[in-house]
C-alpha cells in the first residue's frame, strides 16, 4: 500500500492539524477577491541578501542553515531553498494581516532532496502552530500542499516555509507558488470512493481489533470477574460478558495496565495464598484474587492472545525474566511455581511488553529516555534468555527525540513499539462535549500514525519494527487527582471522594454515535497503514470508557460495541487501496471530510467489504463508490449502523437504541444514499 499517501487517500483530506485538506471539490470553496495575501508567492523578487518579503529564520542550527533563492523553481525562475548538513530548525517566514473568524487556505509546493529528521518540509503558522500542511521528506519531486484553518482571533500571522519543525532536518527543500487565500465553506453533500483497479491489496493484522483490560474501577471487578454473582460460572467468569465479547472476535488483550502495572508485583498474584496489597496509582487495595493464572484462562475460553505489560516502574529486571519464565518456561524455579500452582503445562504467552508509560512523570517509575532506553535493552536481554521466542514491545512516545535513541540501544530485540493517545482529554474535568465537538477528532489518528511512520522510517527500522497503539479512545479516562506514586491514606475522606467520581466515566449518555463513527475512522486509519501497525487495544474493552458496559444484572452493548463487532466480523483480509473525496464538516474552527472509507478483499478479489462513515449530524450525503473502474449498480447487502439522533445512545432501560441493522442500499450509476451519523459495510461481490 505503499501509493497510499495521506493526501490521496483522503481527498478532501490530509493528516497534519486540526484543518487540513488535501483537493476540495471546486463548488465548495471560492477566494475572495483580496486574492493570495503572501507577498512575493513565487520568491521571484529579492532584496539585498534576500528575498523581498520573506524574512530567514533558525529555531536551531543556525550555524548550520542555509538560506538561498535558488535559480529554478516549479513556475517562474526562483524558489526559495533552505539546507542543512547537520541539521536545523529553520524557515523563511512572511507576515501577513488577516481578518478574524475568517477560514483560509495555506497552501504551495514543496521539492526535497534527501530529507531526514524532525517533521521535514511543510508550511505552518508560527503563531498558530497546531496549523501545518502535511510534510515531505526523502527525495521528492513537486508536491502539493494545504491546510485550511480558521483564524479565531488572530488578526496577524507568521506563515512559515519550514524545514524542521520541532526538531532538526538535515537535506535540502524547495518551496515555490504559496499562497494563503480567504475561503467560503459551502456545504456540498457528497463524496466518492474508489476501489483502485490492480493495485495491490495489503493483508493487515486482526490485533488491530484487541483489547485492554487494566485494575481499574469495574473493570475487573465486577466486570469480567465476579465471583458469587448469580451470572457467573465457576471460576467467577460473567457468562454474559464472555458471550457477549465473543460477538467481538478480539484477538489479543494487554493486561494488567496502565499505569497499575507500575507497581504491581506479578508474584502477589499468583498462588493459594495471595495477600492484599496497595494499589498505589489508584489509591485503593488490590485484593489479587484476579491474576496471571485468572487472565491467561480468561483469554484462552475467549481465544484472545494473551499480552502481557511488564512492571517497569517500581519492578526488577529480574523479576520481569521471572514473570516469563513463570508463563513459558518449562524448567526452573518460577516454571515450578507455576505446576504448583496446578498449571503443568506452559501458558506459553507470546507477546510482552517492557513497561506501560514510563516516559510520563505521572507514572510510577518515571524514566527520561537517558534512563529508559539502556533498560528497555537490560529487560529485553534478560526476558528473552528466560523465552527466546517471545515478541516484545516497550513503551514510546511517538516522537523521534523518543523513538530514535531508544531504538539506537534496545531496536534489534523489539517487534513493536507501543504508543497511546486519547483525542479527548477528560482525566480531570468529565466533560461531556457534543457529538461535532467529538466527530471533529476523527482525522486524530491517521495524523498521528501517519507522523510516526515518519519516524520509524528515520530510524531504519520501518518494517521489521510495527506499531502497537495499544491504549487508544475518544475519550481519556476520568480519574481526577490520580494516578499517584505514594500509598493514600484510603479511609481519607477527599481520596474516596476522588475513588467515587470515576464513576462518571460509566454515564450513558457520554457514548453516542461520536464514539461509533470515532471508532471506525481509527480502525480506517490502522488498515490505510497496515503496513505499519500491527496492533491496536482499545482503552478498555470493558466498563470505564470500553463498548461493553457491564452491571449487577447484566450488560449494554455501547454504541462503539457494535463499530468493533462490523469490522471485526463483516471486512475481508486485505486492504485495497482506496481513494475519497468528500465535501467539507464544519464546526467552530476544525474541518473534516464529510465521509471517511477503506475497501477491503479476499485474496482474489472476488468479493468486497467496504466501510462508509458519514459524519454530518443531520443530512445524507450521496456517494459514489466505484470498485475496479466498474460504478455500484443496483441492490447490494448492508450492514448498517445508526441513531434517531447522533447523541443516541444505549444504557439498562434502552440497550438497542442503537444497534446495527441488516438491509439492503440502493446504488444507482454508482451513487447511494448515505444516513447522517452513519457507518455502513458494504457486502460487494467482483465487479
Amino acid at each position: 500500500m505503499r501509493k497510499n499517501t495521506p493526501i490521496a487517500l483522503l481527498g478532501l483530506m490530509a493528516t497534519v492539524g486540526p484543518l487540513v485538506v488535501g483537493a476540495w471539490p471546486a463548488a465548495t470553496q471560492a477566494a475572495a477577491s483580496a486574492g493570495n495575501l503572501l507577498p512575493n508567492p513565487s520568491f521571484e523578487e529579492d532584496t539585498v541578501g534576500g528575498i523581498r518579503g520573506w524574512n530567514s529564520q533558525a529555531w536551531s542550527g543556525q550555524a548550520d542553515a542555509r538560506w538561498s533563492v535558488a535559480s529554478s523553481g516549479r513556475t517562474g525562475n526562483r524558489a526559495a531553498t533552505i539546507r542543512s548538513e547537520r541539521g536545523s530548525d529553520a524557515a523563511w517566514t512572511a507576515t501577513v494581516t488577516v481578518r478574524p473568524e475568517t477560514f483560509y487556505k495555506l497552501s504551495g509546493w514543496i521539492r526535497t532532496q534527501d530529507l531526514r529528521g524532525a517533521v521535514g518540509a511543510l508550511l505552518n503558522i508560527q503563531n498558530m502552530q497546531h496549523v501545518r500542511t502535511p510534510a515531505v521528506t526523502g527525495t521528492t519531486d513537486w508536491t502539493q500542499v494545504s491546510t485550511v484553518f480558521r483564524t479565531g482571533t488572530a488578526t496577524e500571522l507568521e506563515i512559515n516555509c519550514l524545514f524542521g519543525g520541532w526538531g532538526a532536518s538535515t537535506g535540502q527543500a524547495w518551496y515555490d507558488d504559496v499562497s494563503l487565500e480567504p475561503i467560503s465553506i459551502r456545504e456540498e453533500l457528497t463524496a466518492t470512493v474508489t476501489g483502485a483497479a490492480d493495485a495491490e491489496t495489503t493483508p493487515y493484522s486482526p490485533m488491530i481489533f484487541g483489547g485492554f483490560l487494566e485494575h481499574f474501577g469495574r473493570q475487573i471487578y465486577g466486570g469480567v470477574f465476579e465471583p458469587g454473582s448469580s451470572l457467573a460460572d465457576e471460576n467467577g467468569l460473567r457468562k454474559d460478558v464472555v458471550k457477549a465479547l465473543r460477538e467481538l472476535k478480539v484477538p489479543i488483550v494487554r493486561w494488567p495496565g496502565g499505569c497499575y502495572v507500575s507497581g504491581y508485583h506479578w508474584e502477589d498474584g499468583v498462588g493459594k495464598s495471595r495477600t492484599p496489597t496497595d494499589d498505589m496509582a489508584w489509591g485503593v487495595i488490590e485484593p489479587h484474587t484476579f491474576g496471571t493464572d485468572e487472565f491467561v484462562a480468561l483469554c484462552r475460553l475467549l481465544g484472545w492472545e494473551p499480552y502481557i505489560c511488564n512492571n517497569a516502574g517500581n519492578g526488577t529486571v529480574e523479576e520481569m525474566r521471572a514473570w516469563v519464565e513463570y508463563c513459558n518456561g518449562r524448567d526452573g524455579r518460577f516454571a515450578q511455581r507455576r505446576k504448583d500452582n496446578g498449571h503443568e503445562e506452559p501458558w506459553n504467552v507470546k507477546i510482552w511488553s517492557i513497561g506501560n508509560e514510563n516516559w510520563g512523570q505521572h507514572e510510577i517509575g518515571y524514566k527520561p529516555i537517558e534512563q529508559w532506553a539502556p533498560l528497555v535493552l537490560e529487560a529485553a536481554q534478560a526476558m528473552k534468555a528466560a523465552d527466546p521466542t517471545i515478541q516484545l514491545t516497550a513503551a514510546a512516545l511517538p516522537t523521534r527525540e523518543w523513538t530514535l535513541p531508544l531504538l539506537k540501544q534496545a531496536g534489534p530485540y523489539l517487534d513493536y513499539l507501543s504508543i497511546h493517545s486519547y483525542w479527548l482529554g477528560l482525566w480531570q474535568d468529565n466533560q461531556m462535549p457534543d457529538y461535532l465537538t467529538c466527530i471533529m477528532k476523527s482525522e486524530g489518528p491517521e495524523e498521528l500514525i501517519a507522523n510516526y511512520v515518519q519516524v520509524l522510517r528515520e530510524s531504519g527500522y520501518r518494517g521489521r519494527i510495527k506499531i502497537a497503539f495499544d491504549e487508544w479512545n475518544l475519550r481519556g479516562w476520568h480519574h481526577p487527582g490520580f494516578p499517584r506514586k505514594t500509598v493514600q491514606d484510603y479511609n481519607d475522606p477527599e481520596v474516596k471522594r476522588l475513588v467515587a467520581a470515576r464513576e462518571k466515566n460509566l454515564i450513558p449518555s457520554q457514548y453516542t454515535m461520536a464514539d461509533a463513527l470515532f471508532s471506525a475512522s481509527f480502525f480506517n486509519a490502522c488498515l490505510r497503514h497496515a503496513d505499519d501497525v500491527a496492533m491496536a487495544n482499545i482503552a478498555p474493552l470493558v466498563n470505564t470508557r470500553g463498548p461493553l458496559y457491564v452491571h449487577r444484572q447484566g450488560i449494554v452493548r455501547r454504541t462503539h460495541f457494535h463499530t468493533m463487532a462490523m469490522y471485526a466480523n463483516l471486512l475481508r483480509p486485505r486492504v485495497a487501496e482506496t481513494t475519497v473525496a468528500a465535501g467539507p464538516l464544519a464546526h467552530v474552527d476544525r474541518i473534516i471530510p464529510l465521509v471517511d472509507a477503506i475497501a477491503t478483499t479476499d485474496g482474489t478479489g472476488s468479493s468486497w467489504a467496504i466501510a462508509l462513515v458519514n459524519r454530518h449530524p443531520s443530512q445524507e450525503v450521496a456517494c459514489t463508490v466505484t470498485i475496479r473502474d466498474v460504478p455500484l449498480e443496483g441492490l447490494y447487502q448492508t450492514t448498517m449502523l445508526s441513531g434517531d439522533s447522533p447523541d443516541a445512545y444505549n444504557d439498562i432501560e434502552h440497550p438497542n437504541r442503537v444497534a446495527p441493522e441488516r438491509t439492503q442500499m440502493t446504488f444507482r450509476q454508482g451513487t447511494g444514499k448515505l444516513p447522517p451519523h452513519s457507518l455502513t459495510i458494504l457486502a460487494v461481490p467482483a465487479p
